[in-house]
């Protein structure tokens, strides 16, 4: 295979050479710990040539590596054909991690850039290194030798958020802050995770695609707050209402320039959430306070205004999502032959659009038909695009973000007239899961770890399961993937708290034949309170029925049966005032009576 990657790892290996360097590693990274990144700092995919939005590569002076999760195992095995790159399995009992394959080649020092990794990552990976006689020199920054088209630095606007979708002023967040800082006896703390100053200042942006958010640093004092970005990225109205709120604004390479002048400070500081480059601009004589950001949990405990904004969204999407397969459906009954993934995901997109609020896809759209199912992460495109015609599997995992809300939701539909029966098991005992988890009543205090069996117990019964988690925390028109909280088989301390906002998505794989997956997404909510505590629940928000196709009934108990025929009549109820006559008689079939 013809491809550019050695050319590129040359380079960067003569850069290392000029360092003195053994090795040198490339995270998935920018310089705020972001999941999904901007242009110009997706070095390690310019390098690589992997696409996905995970990963670690490692280049040594004669060898490299990429360690990638379960989600992009198929994926990168295609895309590293050919780029001299090895890519390894990670979270695999037998896979070596990074680190320790640089332990064991025996180099004498490794190379990367501290804005592009945590304080914590490079306080464990130094700990570690230094064991094994490898020097970490945090200050390699290579692009300009070995990137030479780096895209330009992300420079879009970054706007006010109003209050009446928020739900609560730029003021009453930096108080409950201030409080949080009082409690630690700390006197400020720096910011760098995109959503949490978006969140917080009521700012969104479009910096990076599917992410409202726009680059930028902050800090909070006790009595003083600061936005370091590119001014130019502030309309007068924006910077007015900052100022309002007694927030300075300053260039964006200047938060370490403020660090450095503090003298005898208490900083509370969240190590997986500021960058090392960051952290080493603190003085000595200042105190760090290492403890989580108290912004995260904030911003995921969600208000009554943002509660109420998400099933606004999630009615929206179910209309989208309604008139698209109704359409679907006629297409592949009229023997349509342009149908591919490409086409299905634009076609998502464009019903979307036609919704009140809306502003973009919340993640690119996977949509994926036949064996690319078994693709945990496939991201379509044009040229990788498969027709899609009768006969087949065909998984969807899409979102929008409206200023409502966001939006996730995958659904796997068969196309077959009668569904092949492995696959029908496959489908109802995920369906089986879903519900399990829907259904779970928990004493507050509990984590998403000790939920995560509920989804997984009856594949696990047929000797199944998946590797990724079962839910990820959803922003409030922020980013789709928000923590603190999860529901995955991995510890987890963050506790489930009511307001939160959860997905609830197992799945099953089958390499070269397909994929199942089904998800929604979930409100904590309060349920009761006795003499044994407060409990908690789930409040199901997403509005779209699941495939009667799939389902072997018999499989189903009769609380499940009930679940699933109350969950439809939600849904035709939901969305039904809002579409035609035609839309309501189609969607009153998919939302029937299972008995």
């Amino acid at each position: 295979m013809n491809t550019p990657i050695p050319d590129r790892l040359y380079a960067i290996r003569n850069e290392m050479g000029n360092k003195g360097l053994s090795a040198c590693i490339i995270p998935t990274s920018d310089p705020h710990q972001s999941e999904y990144t901007a242009e110009c700092w997706k070095f390690r995919e310019y390098l690589s040539g992997f696409t996905g939005s995970a990963g670690t590569l490692v280049v040594s002076l004669d060898d490299a590596g990429l360690w990638v999760d379960s989600r992009y195992f198929l994926q990168a095995e295609e895309e590293l054909k050919g780029s001299g790159i090895t890519m390894y399995k990670s979270g695999l009992a037998e896979t070596i991690t990074p680190e320790q394959w640089i332990a064991s080649k025996e180099y004498r020092a490794v190379g990367l850039d501290g804005s592009m990794f945590s304080m914590k990552e490079v306080q464990l990976l130094t700990e570690f290194l230094t064991t094994n006689n490898v020097l970490v020199d945090t200050s390699f920054e290579p692009y300009e030798a070995t990137w030479p088209e780096r895209p330009e630095f992300p420079n879009g606007e970054i706007y006010l958020f109003p209050e009446k979708f928020c739900g609560e002023t730029v003021e009453s967040k930096l108080e409950r802050v201030r409080t949080e800082l009082i409690k630690s006896s700390a006197d400020g703390m720096p910011l760098a995770s995109l959503d949490e100053i978006a969140w917080l200042f009521n700012l969104r942006g479009c910096d990076i695609e599917f992410n409202p958010v726009g680059v930028c640093f902050a800090f909070i004092g006790l009595t003083e707050a600061w936005m370091f970005t590119n001014p130019e990225k502030l309309s007068e109205t924006t910077y007015n209402r900052l100022k309002l709120a007694r927030i300075g604004i300053a260039g964006y390479n200047e938060l370490p320039i403020l660090l450095n002048t503090l003298k005898g400070k208490r900083l509370l500081i969240d190590k997986t959430r500021i960058n090392q480059k960051i952290g080493s601009s603190i003085p000595g004589g200042n105190i760090i306070i290492e403890a989580n950001s108290p912004i995260a949990r904030m911003k995921a405990v969600k208000n009554e205004t943002e509660q109420h904004g998400f099933r606004n969204a999630m009615i929206k999407d179910g209309i989208a999502l309604t008139r698209f397969w109704k359409e679907l459906e006629e297409q592949l009954a009229m023997g349509d032959k342009t149908l591919t993934e490409w086409s299905i995901s634009q076609r998502i997109a464009s019903f979307r659009q036609q919704q009140g609020n809306y502003v973009s896809d919340s993640f690119s759209p996977i949509v994926s038909y036949g064996e690319h199912g078994a693709i945990v992460h496939y991201e379509v495109s044009p040229e990788s695009a498969s027709s899609v015609a009768v006969n087949g599997i065909l998984l969807t995992d899409t979102g929008g973000q409206y200023l409502d809300g966001t939006t996730d939701i995958t659904r796997t539909f068969s196309l077959y007239e009668a569904a092949p029966e492995l696959y029908k098991q496959d489908y109802t005992n995920l369906l089986k899961g879903v519900i399990a988890l829907s259904t779970a009543v928990f004493p507050f205090g509990t984590r998403g770890t000790q939920l995560d069996v509920l989804a997984r117990q009856f594949i696990w019964k047929r000797n199944i399961n998946f590797l990724h988690g079962t839910g990820h925390g959803v922003g409030h028109f922020l980013n789709v993937h928000e923590g603190p909280q999860s529901i995955r088989m991995n510890e987890n301390p963050a506790i489930l708290e009511a307001g939160m906002i959860l997905t609830n998505e197992p799945g099953i794989y089958r390499t070269g034949q397909y994929g199942v997956r089904l998800e929604n997404v979930m409100l904590v909510r309060e349920e009761n309170t006795s003499e044994f505590g407060s409990y908690c629940c789930f409040e199901t928000l997403t509005l779209f029925p699941f495939d009667h196709k799939s389902i072997d009934v018999t499989l189903l108990s009769f609380e499940e049966k009930e679940w699933l025929n109350t969950y439809h009549q939600k849904v035709y109820q939901s969305l039904s005032p809002n579409l035609t006559k035609e839309e309501a008689a189609w969607l009153k079939t998919k939302t029937r009576i299972i008995e």
